[in-house]
């Protein structure tokens, strides 16, 4: 089966930090950017991660987008705060992040990790032989394909952008294999504005 890998569109931080935020006017265009782009692939079913960010980039793709709690972010629905700016503003939850030390976010990486991959790998195993998007999160994503890499140690290996499409092949026998890692549809024929 092929499995679409996505992370949400930009969540609104224009008045700092909040809990569970919505998408921004940036993140709207980002996800029916992805959408456009996502036209043509025949998506059997749309997960969604139960945090709004998700949900909202999610609707872009279906209205019937199936929730499972399994692909929140680490720290739940808590204060999001942007990774690049938790790095920038010397936050501890940054070190967290990346090195796996999750205790901040009452819990560790073996568990976080577990509830990860017992999500995903439910719904591939729901969808033999189909294509199915799931929309949720760097650190969820992350947890996911390090899981089946062997990145034991670290739960933030791979930087991934907002509405970054990572695509992967599934096959019963539990062989995964990465096609495409961060794909931006939103920005195909765009110059880069870094």
């Amino acid at each position: 089966m092929k499995l679409l890998l996505i992370r949400h569109a930009e969540p609104d931080t224009e008045h700092g930090p909040q809990a569970d935020p919505p998408l921004s006017a940036a993140g709207r265009a980002q996800a029916a950017a992805l959408a456009g782009w996502l036209a043509g692939e025949p998506l059997a079913a749309v997960y969604t991660s139960p945090l709004r960010r998700a949900r909202e980039t999610s609707g872009f793709l279906s209205e019937a987008s199936i929730t499972v709690d399994g692909l929140a972010e680490v720290g739940g629905p808590g204060e999001y705060v942007a990774a690049d700016v938790m790095k920038r503003n010397g936050d501890p939850r940054y070190d967290a992040l990346i090195s796996g030390d999750l205790a901040v976010y009452g819990t560790d990486i073996d568990a976080f990790r577990a509830a990860v991959v017992e999500a995903v790998d439910g719904i591939v195993d729901r969808h033999p032989g189909e294509t199915v998007a799931v929309v949720s999160h760097a650190g969820v994503i992350n947890a996911y394909l390090g899981a089946h890499l062997g990145i034991e140690k670290r739960l933030i290996w791979s930087a991934l952008d907002y509405a970054g499409v990572t695509r992967v092949l599934a096959n019963r026998e539990g062989t995964r294999t990465i096609s495409a890692l961060n794909e931006l549809p939103h920005s195909c024929g765009q110059p880069a504005t870094k």
